[in-house]
């Protein structure tokens, strides 16, 4: 990232779940999985996975996704349309920032996206929803 660095609301949450969930539309099926990494590079929110996993294809045939996460009696929604760049400076901010990932994936099946209109959302059974402002 160099220079200042810069995290948002959103990953700030993701930071502090740990673990949030990941889904996405497998013909007319809803698939949900756990997924732990998450960036800020070049302006967006960043998450991975490998383009040999079925939720590489889910997201090439319908980019529709949601990824849902809790922390501190919270939780958030994150909706959005899933946009695939796997460019080389994409897959090595990823794996700059997360080096562990090098040890689940290769270089080649990397495979690094970001969500277009996006919207993030924070819930609580003890006040209003409150959307972030990323």
């Amino acid at each position: 990232m160099g220079g200042k660095q810069i995290i948002s609301k959103t990953i700030d949450f993701l930071h502090k779940a740990g673990i949030f969930y990941h889904a996405s539309v497998d013909g007319t099926e809803a698939r949900v999985r756990p997924i732990n990494s998450v960036i800020f590079y070049n302006g967006k929110i960043y998450f991975e996975t490998s383009n040999k996993k079925d939720m590489y294809r889910q997201m090439l045939r319908n980019p529709s996704v949601a990824i849902s996460g809790m922390a501190d009696g919270k939780w958030i929604r994150i909706t959005g349309k899933a946009v695939m760049d796997e460019s080389d400076a994409a897959k090595t901010a990823m794996f700059d920032a997360i080096p562990a990932l090098k040890q689940v994936y290769t270089y080649a099946e990397m495979a690094p996206y970001y969500l277009t209109d996006m919207k993030s959302v924070v819930y609580s059974f003890t006040e209003a929803p409150v959307e972030l402002e990323d």
